[in-house]
């Protein structure tokens, strides 16, 4: 199966990676984890971006095109490179973050239908779990890991983003909303009881 954990920043994608993967194997399946953006090239270059780096010389960050494509290259490089491997080999493939995000993210800064036809053709999750959680919430969780700030993580930013994350949840094929702001082992139970009737 192919699996993809979806949601805003702190909605708790990175925490139930290691922990579904953990569930699945406890039921005896192969597991690989993995996330966006990827361990690749593009995706390292693209964390070096959100954190900040590569400003011109003004000050200014990449262009808002120029982050949508680098996503884009990033998860062709990502699906050619390890998911498609990896269920070739029989795996379980579960990725934090996958076409969801930018939908939601990526189309804050550009239009919608150019960024979703960068995506054409993809192989798409056999289930998507969006982790839904307020805004507020998902921020305190933030500042307690002591995260530093990213380029999407202004409130106004994330409001946006939870919102397009639901209506995309409600359209896409194969996907599932949790309210996943209760505790990390409610989450998880949650989790679990969403992927194995699927199994």
């Amino acid at each position: 199966m192919f699996i993809v954990l979806e949601g805003i920043d702190g909605s708790g994608t990175t925490t139930q990676l290691e922990r579904l993967a953990a569930h699945l194997t406890r039921r005896g399946r192969r597991v690989h984890t993995t996330r966006e953006p990827s361990q690749g090239p593009i995706g390292r270059l693209l964390r070096e971006i959100l954190l900040g780096g590569h400003r011109l010389p003004d000050g200014a960050g990449v262009d808002e095109l120029a982050m949508a494509l680098l996503f884009a290259a990033d998860r062709r490089d990502h699906l050619t490179r390890e998911i498609e491997p990896a269920l070739a080999g029989g795996l379980d493939v579960i990725s934090d973050r996958y076409l969801l995000s930018s939908l939601a993210y990526q189309a804050q800064e550009a239009d919608r239908t150019w960024v979703a036809g960068l995506a054409r053709d993809l192989r798409l999750p056999d289930l998507t779990i969006l982790l839904d959680v307020p805004v507020p919430v998902a921020a305190a969780r933030r500042r307690a890991a002591g995260r530093p700030d990213e380029r999407y993580d202004a409130d106004e930013i994330q409001t946006r983003v939870a919102a397009r994350y639901r209506e995309l949840a409600a359209q896409a094929p194969n996907a599932v909303v949790l309210e996943a702001s209760g505790s990390i082992d409610e989450v998880t139970a949650a989790i679990a009881r969403a992927v194995d009737p699927r199994l």
